[in-house]
């Protein structure tokens, strides 16, 4: 297919016995449907806790930070990427990092072919990483402004609530807004390995207890974050502990939805040979969405321009945003169309061949 990019050369496929599939037994649309209530039941209890949380989240905060080891709180903070000692978060950063190094080498004409079938559990990774721990939390951070605690304790920084614009703007230059948590969600990215886990290989049981287990030690871990920020004044309750499901949820939507992890496993072992797909492809659809991403939130700045008469001029943001997503979003859909058009082996034709072969 053209318009694809490069491709990589097609190889023939040896079944690995370390990765193992469900038999396609029912079209992909059905299989899709089946999943829809896993994603609801992280969706739906995740947007009730935050508004449970909301009449906790100071007096609770306060609580923990006037009774909680001041220790405890800096370990959990801290980053030796930031040229601190060791912190909680450093083992889940080097994994990322690591994730990240690993992807690359499996697009390498040297790649084994266990690596290379390795690719869509690592572009899982690698797309959770970019696109929810850094893209969607940070864009959220920017957006929302919310004063820390630290800032409204110390600073008189203005209180806000989850669900509300905080005092931050870019007006103001960089700044750092408490809502979401990063840590946190560095933190449940580890989560991915227990859906590569129990995804991998269906028929060992004692292999998904182990997913289910490492599952339930990310999430005891991801709290452990949120009340060690709390502890240090760095954020709310609201801002690590009622963002756990709505960030488990972002994860779920990644593996079964957007990237069909499934499916391109499925697709790889029952053909006898591998589809030409584009290097680093989930980089180049992440790198699609990033504009995408960044018009969102131009529009949302420039409409809160509106609150700050001294800086009517922001409201112009609105326009470029929307030029930006304008632009952007179909290129983004026909990639990720062309992709899994040719997972599934429909090669995509261009125009002028489908007008001819009518």
């Amino acid at each position: 297919a053209r318009g694809l990019g490069d491709v990589y050369k097609i190889q023939s496929l040896s079944l690995d016995s370390s990765i193992h599939v469900l038999p396609n037994s029912e079209p992909t649309t059905a299989r899709s449907k089946l999943l829809t209530p896993g994603l609801l039941v992280l969706l739906i209890p995740g947007v009730l806790i935050l508004p449970l949380l909301q009449p906790f989240d100071q007096q609770w905060t306060v609580w923990l930070h006037e009774h909680g080891s001041k220790e405890f709180g800096l370990w959990m903070g801290r980053t030796m990427f930031e040229g601190k000692l060791p912190g909680a978060s450093d083992p889940a950063i080097i994994f990322l990092l690591a994730s990240l190094v690993i992807y690359v080498r499996s697009w390498s004409h040297h790649a084994s072919q266990r690596l290379i079938r390795w690719r869509p559990f690592l572009g899982f990774i690698v797309t959770t990483a970019l696109a929810g721990s850094l893209g969607v939390v940070h864009s959220l951070k920017w957006v929302i402004g919310r004063a820390r605690p630290y800032e409204v304790w110390g600073e008189n920084w203005p209180f806000s609530e989850w669900n509300e614009f905080g005092p931050h703007f870019i007006t103001e230059g960089i700044y750092r807004g408490s809502f979401p948590s990063g840590h946190s969600a560095v933190i449940l990215s580890l989560l991915t390995l227990s859906y590569i886990w129990f995804n991998q290989n269906p028929g060992h049981s004692r292999r998904r207890i182990m997913a289910v287990i490492w599952g339930l030690c990310v999430i005891l871990s991801t709290g452990l974050m949120g009340i060690g920020r709390a502890v240090s004044a760095s954020h709310w309750l609201t801002d690590s502990l009622g963002m756990i499901l709505p960030t488990w949820a972002v994860l779920h939507l990644l593996f079964f939805h957007l990237l069909k992890v499934p499916l391109q496993l499925e697709c790889f072992m029952n053909k006898s040979v591998r589809p030409p797909l584009p290097r680093f492809w989930e980089l180049k659809f992440c790198g699609l969405c990033l504009p995408i991403l960044l018009g969102s939130m131009f529009i949302i700045l420039g409409f809160r321009s509106l609150r700050f008469q001294e800086t009517p001029w922001l409201l112009s943001l609105t326009l470029i945003g929307v030029l930006m997503v304008s632009f952007f979003w179909p290129r983004m859909k026909s990639f990720y169309l062309q992709v899994f058009q040719q997972i599934q082996g429909h090669p995509v034709q261009d125009e002028g061949e489908t007008k001819a072969d009518g």
